[in-house]
């Protein structure tokens, strides 16, 4: 039984490159919705606060 990981075929699908170009992009995006969310958490927070006064 060969190793399918170790053949020849299989190395072009994922270029170094493009899988660090992608890794970049989903940090990015992900960082984005972190801050969107934290935005919207302090939002609700500070309506929270607000309306307890």
């Amino acid at each position: 039984m060969r190793n399918i990981m170790s053949s020849s075929a299989f190395h072009p699908l994922r270029p170094h490159r493009i899988t660090r170009a992608n890794r970049q992009m989903r940090e990015k995006r992900t960082a984005w919705a972190l801050i969107a969310f934290g935005i919207v958490l302090a939002c609700i927070e500070l309506y929270i606060v607000y309306s307890a006064l």
